[in-house]
């Protein structure tokens, strides 16, 4: 079967999301409240038979090949996957335990899922944080819909008694679907109107692209993260200069009526005090460095002071 795609073709289709029905979900850890209500963390994984389905689809059923060999401490198998991207053959290994239910399937299986991940498949799993299930507790395994669990009622005896319970699988976000829709993150940084806000979308629309190895999509975000910064930044200025200018308005005028035209030495001397104990919190809450305005007020209150001493 020829394959035509280019080396970066072929690692961004490798790399696409599932489809949701290729995406199974393991029970994490589970529990039961104080209030006897059951619930269920789980994390998401590709099938083997998607992984083998990807290959076939993006490279061709020629030009992929797995190799298994029993690890050396006998405890699992380690599994070879190789893959021909242009005219050069590509292996990565890695390795899985026995499991404890059909344990060497489980091993295999186990084996490929991880070397898979090496080139790229189903890497944007590991992205999503680890979800609740939507749970219920149940009679009996009969009366489930969704899938089935026993927990146990306590974390410390997990020999003692059980709730039955089911679960249904949580709904993967917009982004981790084979149509990735990624115009809602790119649009969040946009419309930041705080730097702090502004990186948050950013770093998540950069983390999500790069799990889908979508290059095009990370160099958008880059591109309106680094216009939204400056327009952020000279707005900033913006405001920072109007700040200063009403800052000025008022300490001149401050100046003015309580210290230049004080009607004796006492009331200078209380009038100075107050203004300098508000033009330091003035300044620390702006973040401003108060010693140069300080410098002028006391100027002002020595010459205002020596204006009274020779009844000027």
């Amino acid at each position: 079967m020829s394959n035509n795609k280019t080396p970066a073709e072929i690692q961004r289709l490798l790399a696409d999301p599932f489809e949701e029905h290729d995406i199974e979900w393991r029970v994490q850890q589970s529990g039961v409240t104080a209030k006897q209500k059951p619930w269920v963390m789980v994390i998401p994984y590709i099938t083997n038979r998607a992984i083998q389905q990807r290959l076939d689809d993006v490279v061709g059923i020629d030009a992929w090949e797995n190799i298994y060999q029993e690890a050396a401490a006998g405890k699992g198998y380690l599994c070879g996957l190789k893959v021909r991207f242009g005219d050069k053959w590509i292996t990565k290994w890695d390795g899985s335990e026995y499991t404890q239910i059909e344990a060497l399937k489980g091993a295999l299986s186990g084996a490929m899922k991880r070397c898979a991940v090496q080139f790229g498949i189903g890497r944007y799993l590991y992205s999503l944080d680890t979800e609740f299930a939507t749970c219920a507790p149940v009679q009996n395994r009969f009366e489930c819909n969704g899938e089935y669990i026993r927990i146990p009622l306590s974390k410390g005896n997990k020999g003692g008694p059980r709730m039955d319970a089911e679960w249904f699988p949580p709904a993967l976000p917009d982004w981790a679907m084979p149509s990735a829709k990624f115009d809602k993150y790119l649009d969040a940084i946009e419309q930041a109107t705080s730097m702090e806000t502004m990186r948050e979308h950013y770093n998540q629309a950069y983390k999500f692209a790069a799990a889908l190895n979508r290059i095009d999509i990370r160099n958008k975000a880059i591109e309106i993260k680094d216009r939204k910064k400056a327009e952020l930044e000279a707005k900033a200025q913006e405001n920072n200069l109007a700040a200063n200018k009403k800052f000025i308005t008022w300490l001149n005028t401050s100046i003015f009526d309580r210290i230049a035209t004080a009607e004796n030495e006492s009331v200078l001397t209380l009038n100075h005090k107050h203004l300098l104990q508000e033009l330091k919190g003035h300044c620390k809450s702006a973040n401003v460095d108060s010693s140069d305005y300080v410098a002028r007020v006391n100027q002002a209150h020595t010459d205002a002071l020596n204006k009274l001493n020779h009844g000027v």
